[in-house]
């Protein structure tokens, strides 16, 4: 049966059960087996305020430990809070370009495993979750990969509630670990547009979570320009906002 509308543009806890088993539960990434062991100083590092952490497997969709603050945070018990949860929990709104976002990085992850790449890339997002009470909150989710010698990879979220801050509702993203500004590639698009270096750079540095007066710092430019810039870049690659332009730099190996 093909997805209704609906679900094409909300992906589901079943979409995201089914993209990760077919991606990396069919990938040879060994599973981890090893043993979880949290000391007190990174519950003191992690586990605190607004924000707690968990420790999971992606490939198999399950989570191996999850930090007690996630009660004040979400309003679940350690023991409630699982992979279906951390799904659904997403705003009806933002559940399409987090999931496109997913898909990317999982293209990353398969390169790594099949020995293309050995850059680990750590993800930084924000979106709308529910708590468990029903009531939205602004989280940023960290994730970053992890191996353990005698069990495999383990992969380390950490969620903040960052309602605080002033930043729309909009999904953002950043990458960490990304390729290095000096390795570049030149790139010409269909259609005979060329993405310049100076182009590449800026996309190199909104990857990171730049904001356009930081860019022009960096790169000694007017705000402006940079502005210009982001307008062409979006032009060329035939998207409309960041998040898709981000999304086809990594794809197409602009970064």
């Amino acid at each position: 049966m093909e997805p209704s509308n609906i679900e094409a543009k909300t992906p589901g806890a079943e979409s995201w059960e089914k993209l990760f088993m077919e991606t990396l539960g069919k990938s040879s990434r060994k599973p981890f087996r090893g043993i979880i062991k949290v000391c007190d100083q990174v519950l003191e590092l992690f586990d605190n305020a607004n924000q707690f952490f968990y420790l999971s497997d992606y490939s198999t969709l399950k989570m191996l430990y999850v930090s007690p603050n996630v009660y004040q945070v979400l309003g679940y018990k350690p023991n409630e809070f699982d992979f279906r949860t951390l799904f659904e929990m997403i705003h009806p709104d933002d559940r399409r370009p987090v999931f496109e976002v997913a898909k990317m990085i999982l293209n990353r992850e398969m390169n790594y495993i099949s020995g293309n790449t050995h850059r680990h890339v750590i993800l930084y997002i924000s979106y709308r979750a529910a708590k468990k009470n029903g009531k939205y909150i602004r989280i940023s989710l960290t994730i970053s990969r992890h191996i353990d010698q005698e069990g495999g990879v383990y992969d380390m979220g950490v969620i903040r509630d960052i309602s605080h801050v002033r930043c729309g509702t909009r999904v953002t993203f950043a990458l960490l670990g990304v390729r290095p500004i000096g390795e570049l590639p030149s790139i010409v698009q269909d259609g005979g547009n060329t993405i310049s270096k100076r182009e590449q750079e800026i996309i190199y540095y909104i990857s990171r979570g730049y904001t356009s007066k930081k860019i022009a710092y960096e790169l000694s430019i007017s705000e402006y320009t940079v502005n210009t810039h982001r307008k062409n870049i979006l032009r060329k690659t035939g998207t409309r906002n960041l998040v898709d332009m981000l999304i086809y730099a990594v794809t197409n190996g602009i970064i």
